[in-house]
């Protein structure tokens, strides 16, 4: 449309403005004229909003969803990676003979491939006349004495799963504890008896008649493999027999008396200087 006055139209503007008033008004469909009428009697017309294509929600990629099990499995992995605690060290060595660890020979004097071969899981056969002692900067040192045939165990864990388990089949352990391995246990089991160490200094000693618990320090829970765990006050021992026969509570042995606080005080130095880490 234009609305120029009247006075400035020019001749070809006014031409083009007649011919469109001259044109007939389009007339209204048939159909479409009853389908409306009806629907205005029964009140079915209503106004109808007008039809808006709906925003696509933005949805993650397909990237997102194929990764993120990954991820969560990476973050597991170095959650595990960082609760395990400090692995074991082999200390001290001594002795003539040789080890047999998981099934390799190694001489007593080679005190590298020694360690290079204790971890966690490995089955230990001390020769007799030798002894080898492990400790964890998380605070805890085993002595395994001259014949023993024993299992490391995985050092319990920073912050969680903060148990571990280990074997004694024959032989002598000293262990003790420091402040590191507050809130941790260990568990040694032999074919009788098992003893469930909290924070302590002891010797669990395996022989044929069966096992000897002697405790310096703390206090230690000790029973039958399948029976009722009973505690073991410091400076005393239990003796649980292989034949079944009812456990003995008597005074630690003479022998364990200097051996332990010797041991004890020996562990007692690396302990503070890793606590002090």
């Amino acid at each position: 449309m234009n609305f120029e006055p009247e006075e400035r139209l020019t001749d070809e503007q006014r031409r083009a403005r007649d011919a469109v008033r001259g044109l007939r008004a389009p007339l209204a469909d048939p159909d479409f004229r009853a389908r409306l009428r009806d629907e205005f009697v029964s009140g079915r017309i209503a106004a109808r909003a007008p039809r808006v294509a709906p925003e696509r929600a933005r949805r993650p990629s397909r990237w997102v969803f194929a990764w993120a099990p990954l991820a969560a499995v990476a973050v597991l992995v170095a959650v595990l990676a960082v609760n395990r605690g400090p692995a074991w060290s082999v200390t001290s060595s001594g002795g003539e003979g040789i080890a047999v660890v998981d099934g390799r020979p190694v001489p007593m004097d080679h005190a590298a491939e020694l360690a290079a071969h204790i971890r966690p899981g490995v089955r230990v056969r001390v020769p007799d006349g030798a002894q080898i002692e492990i400790v964890s900067a998380g605070g805890i040192a085993i002595q395994i004495a001259a014949g023993s045939d024993f299992s490391v165990p995985e050092p319990p864990g920073r912050w969680f799963d903060r148990s571990a388990g280990a074997e004694l089949r024959s032989g002598e352990l000293r262990i003790t504890t420091g402040a590191g391995f507050h809130g941790a246990r260990l568990a040694v089991v032999t074919p009788e008896t098992r003893v469930e160490i909290t924070g302590t200094t002891l010797a669990v000693i395996r022989e044929p008649a069966g096992t000897c618990v002697c405790v310096l320090d703390g206090r230690v829970m000790v029973g039958a493999t399948r029976g009722e765990m009973v505690p073991v006050a410091q400076g005393r021992r239990r003796f649980l027999f292989a034949d079944g026969r009812p456990s003995e509570e008597a005074e630690m042995r003479p022998a364990e008396h200097q051996a332990l606080p010797a041991f004890r005080e020996s562990r007692r130095a690396l302990f503070e200087d890793a606590a002090g880490r």
